[in-house]
């Protein structure tokens, strides 16, 4: 589900969904945190970049086969924790991290995202929170951008559930570069070198320091999220895009 590689001190992982879109399921999550893990506690590496692939996307979100299933309030409380579980493993790792994003970041890959240091992004790429038009609860989406980018950007995200290209994104602050596809993993790793180049002790501490309240906010919207999500999932409008999106595989 991803594969890995050290370039210099750098380790590049690139997610390997059989999905060219990259969709988060169990799998592929569960795959992703390790390989955090792994880059985490790896002398050898100084730093971590994550990548969609080549042509690919850097995930299109939750993998609706699996989504479509949470039809009980188990799996639906089961799923807001592993995703939770997911963005926190970015955050916890003390080393820089950086986001090389192409094609879409759509709703989950949107959010997995915004746990990274530095987010570097094709000039064709686009990220979307679309949630709320599917009929999708968007709790967790919304916690996060509220502690990065606060209220009222958060809100016009959301709400508005519009396509945000390159250049809106980066007047919105919510990448930090823009470069042509054949440059994005290169400068990725530039980002990453960059930020590896600071005394290891003071970045560290100050990255745990900085991604702290981060955590909290997401363990804070656990129990709301699971809330939220039940109730738009009994609604039944969700699994009515699956199936649009699916036609007879659903």
């Amino acid at each position: 589900m991803v594969l890995e590689e050290n370039i210099g001190t750098v380790r590049l992982i690139t997610l390997n969904h059989h999905n060219t879109h990259n969709a988060f399921n169990e799998a592929l999550e569960t795959a992703v945190r390790r390989a955090l893990a792994a880059a985490s506690q790896d002398d050898a590496v100084n730093a971590v970049v994550v990548y969609g692939g080549d042509n690919r996307s850097f995930s299109a979100g939750g993998d609706f086969n699996e989504v479509k299933k949470l039809n009980s309030d188990s799996a639906v409380e089961q799923w807001i924790d592993r995703v939770i579980a997911l963005y926190q493993a970015v955050l916890n790792v003390d080393k820089p991290t950086v986001a090389a994003m192409d094609g879409y970041a759509i709703g989950m890959g949107f959010q997995f995202a915004m746990m990274f240091d530095r987010r570097v992004m094709a000039r064709e790429a686009c990220l979307v929170m679309p949630e709320l038009k599917h009929g999708i609860g968007c709790s967790v989406g919304a916690a996060i951008l509220r502690f990065t980018h606060g209220f009222s950007a958060m809100r016009d995200i959301i709400y508005q559930c519009d396509e945000l290209d390159a250049q809106r994104c980066l007047d919105l602050r919510l990448v930090n570069q823009i470069t042509d596809r054949q440059d994005l993993v290169s400068s990725a790793l530039a980002q990453a070198s960059q930020l590896a180049g600071y005394p290891v002790s003071a970045f560290s501490s100050t990255k745990r320091a900085v991604n702290a309240p981060f955590i909290m906010a997401l363990n804070h919207s656990r129990e709301e999220s699971k809330a939220v999500h039940k109730k738009a999932f009994a609604a039944r409008d969700a699994q009515r895009h699956f199936k649009k999106v699916l036609g007879e595989n659903y």
